[in-house]
C-alpha cells in the first residue's frame, strides 16, 4: 500500500510537470509569433494611406523584433530561470537546516590505536533505526593467533562491524581498539584489482619488500601459478581485473595479504567468491603466517574451521563461543 501511494504521488507529480511545461510551451510559442504582428498592425494604416513605403513595414518589424528580444529574457529563458530558482530554493532550505538549533550531539565511536590489539569495548552499532541496534554493547578481545567467525541471524551486524573497524562512517557508540594501519588488513567481499604489474599489485607500493622467489612462492601457495609470465618478468603491466575471474582476484588479494604479513586480517564473506574449495586453504595459509583472522562469514560457513564464534542475533545481542577447531589438512 505504501509503495502504491508513492507511485501514485510520483505519477501525479509527473503529470503536473507535463502540464506546466505544456502551458509554458504554448505561451512561449504564441508569444514569439504573435509579437511579430504588432509592428505590422501599427505601420499598416500608414502604408494604406500611402504615407510610407512597403519597405518601412519590414524595417519596423526587424527593429521591433530586435527590441523585443532584448526585453523578453524572462520568456525566452523561462526554463533556465525556473531551474535556477529551484536550486536557490533548495540551497536556502539547506542553509536554514544548518542554521537551525542543533540537536544534542550524537554519540560517536572512539578509535584507539594499540600495538598488537584488536578489541571492542561497549560497542553499539545502529542501522537505519536508532531504536533497533544491529549490535549492542559488544565487549570482545579478538584472541591472537586464532580464527574468529562472525555469524548469526543478523548478517547486517557483521557488515557494520567490518565497516566501523575499517574506519568507514558508522552510526554508533563505544570504542574500537585496533593496531596500527600496517598491522591490520581488510579484505572486502569484492576486492579491487588495480592496473599494473604483478609486483605492483602484490607489494602495494613497496617493490623491494620481497624477492622474486618469495612472490613466486606465494602465488604457488594460493593456486595462481598460472599468472606467472613464462619469462619471469614480474614488472610487465597487465589488465588483471579484466583477465581474472572474481575468485581469482580474491585469491590475488589474499596473496597480497600474505606478503604484507599483518598481525590481523578482517575478512568480509570470503566464501561468497572462493567457495568451500578455496576458503579452507586461505584460512590455513593465514594461520601458518601467524595472521589472526576475524571473518564476517556467510550463514552456512563451516564452524569447525574456527576457534571462536561471535554469534550476532536479530535483537542486537551476541554470544561468544569457544570452539575446538579441527586441525588443517
Amino acid at each position: 500500500a505504501r509503495l502504491n501511494e508513492r507511485l501514485e504521488r510520483l505519477v501525479a507529480n509527473f503529470r503536473r510537470i507535463t502540464s506546466v511545461n505544456r502551458n509554458v510551451g504554448f505561451f512561449s510559442t504564441g508569444y514569439n509569433w504573435l509579437i511579430q504582428l504588432i509592428p505590422i498592425l501599427i505601420i499598416a494604416p500608414a502604408f494604406m494611406r500611402h504615407e510610407v513605403e512597403f519597405g518601412v513595414i519590414t524595417q519596423s518589424a526587424i527593429a521591433f523584433t530586435t527590441l523585443v528580444a532584448a526585453f523578453s529574457l524572462v520568456v525566452t529563458q523561462f526554463a533556465s530561470l525556473s531551474t535556477y530558482a529551484a536550486v536557490v530554493s533548495r540551497l536556502g532550505s539547506l542553509i536554514d537546516a544548518f542554521e537551525s538549533k542543533p540537536s544534542a550531539p550524537a554519540p560517536r565511536i572512539g578509535v584507539v590505536e594499540a600495538e598488537g590489539r584488536l578489541a571492542f569495548e561497549g560497542l553499539t552499532l545502529w542501522g537505519g533505526d536508532p531504536d533497533a541496534p544491529l549490535l549492542k554493547d559488544l565487549s570482545v578481545e579478538v584472541p591472537k593467533g586464532k580464527r574468529t567467525l562472525i555469524v548469526g541471524s543478523n548478517p547486517a551486524a557483521g557488515r557494520a562491524l567490518f565497516r566501523a573497524t575499517a574506519g568507514a562512517e558508522a552510526s554508533g557508540k563505544g570504542q574500537i581498539i585496533r593496531p596500527r594501519a600496517d598491522e591490520i588488513a581488510f579484505l572486502p567481499q569484492r576486492p579491487y584489482t588495480p592496473p599494473g604489474s604483478l609486483r605492483q599489485i602484490l607489494l602495494d607500493g613497496q617493490p623491494k619488500a620481497h624477492t622474486d622467489e618469495r612472490i613466486v612462492e606465494v602465488l604457488h601457495l594460493v593456486g595462481l601459478a598460472t599468472l606467472l609470465p613464462p619469462d619471469g618478468d614480474l614488472d610487465r603491466d597487465e589488465d588483471f581485473a579484466g583477465r581474472l575471474a572474481s575468485h581469482e582476484q580474491q585469491l590475488l588479494a589474499c596473496a597480497r595479504i600474505l606478503l604484507a604479513s599483518p598481525r590481523f586480517v578482517f575478512l568480509d564473506r570470503l566464501g561468497a567468491l572462493l567457495g568451500p574449495e578455496h576458503t579452507p586453504l586461505v584460512l590455513k595459509l593465514l594461520t601458518i603466517h601467524s595472521i589472526t583472522v576475524l571473518h564476517d562469514g556467510e550463514p552456512d560457513e563451516p564452524r569447525d574451521l574456527y576457534d571462536v564464534i561471535l554469534d550476532c542475533r536479530e535483537d542486537g545481542s551476541w554470544t561468544l563461543l569457544e570452539m575446538r577447531r579441527e586441525s588443517d589438512a
